[in-house]
């Protein structure tokens, strides 16, 4: 492993980077896109966040070396010599965080989603950024413990944590419709699909009913609408 201190920077170490990027960005990259399909960023995308902060942190440190082997031959300008080699990856870190944002979904159920993709591409971009100054001792076994959280941690947390939120589910009728009945319907309907009711509320002037209800946070929203939806009583059905 080559000191990030040195004067020059070889192709050979250029290229070294640009390929530890790519591996792992690549790994990560490939756990999202075989465990999460619906994830909006996976295996490419993953690897050019990595690359793309590899090379600026490559550029970065060639203009240090640059910079550096100029004071070295003109001493005598050196003390005005003025340089921020952390302000471009600053910029990087910021504007990852934008392209995380994007992965973030929310369905009518008021699900959240993506939220662990847009960790992961911000994670990998600043790997990219340690991979690209030649901290290799730092991004490798970092890059590991990335896809150590992302792969084994999955089942912990879904076994260990409560992974279930409360919604309110309100349902609208028609004038003629008996609530009673309807109640009954309803409550078959989210028993079969193991979905708990904590309250139920009946508003008959408004023929409406309201239902708070625990469902985990993976949970399919657009099933249970259109099946309650399938009820020849049912005008309107949503998440509050």
């Amino acid at each position: 492993m080559n000191d990030v201190f040195t004067l020059s920077l070889t192709t050979k170490e250029i290229l070294l980077r640009i390929f530890i990027s790519v591996l792992i960005g690549g790994a990560i990259g490939y756990e999202r896109g075989i465990h999460n399909r619906t994830a909006p960023a996976g295996f490419r995308t993953h690897i050019l966040v990595c690359l793309g902060a590899c090379i600026v942190s490559i550029i970065q440190d060639q203009l240090r070396v640059n910079t550096t082997n100029f004071a070295i031959a003109y001493p005598e300008v050196a003390q005005v010599i003025k340089t921020d080699i952390g302000r471009i990856g600053a910029q990087v870190v910021s504007g990852i965080g934008f392209l995380g944002a994007g992965t973030i979904m929310r369905d009518k159920g008021g699900v959240i989603g993506g939220l662990t993709t847009a960790a992961s591409i911000w994670a990998t971009g600043c790997l990219g950024l340690s991979i690209g100054w030649g901290f290799y001792n730092l991004a490798i076994p970092a890059g590991v413990a990335i896809i150590v959280v992302l792969v084994t941690l999955k089942k912990f947390e879904e076994s260990v944590i409560d992974k279930k939120f409360v919604a309110c589910l309100e349902i609208f009728f028609k004038p003629e419709a008996s609530l009673g009945n309807d109640s009954i319907k309803i409550y078959d309907t989210l028993k079969n699909k193991n979905i708990k009711i904590k309250n139920m509320e009946k508003n008959e002037e408004n023929k409406k009913i309201t239902f708070s209800i625990i469902v985990p946070k993976q949970f399919n929203s657009f099933d249970l609408l259109s099946e309650i939806s399938r009820n020849e009583d049912v005008t309107k059905v949503s998440f509050k």
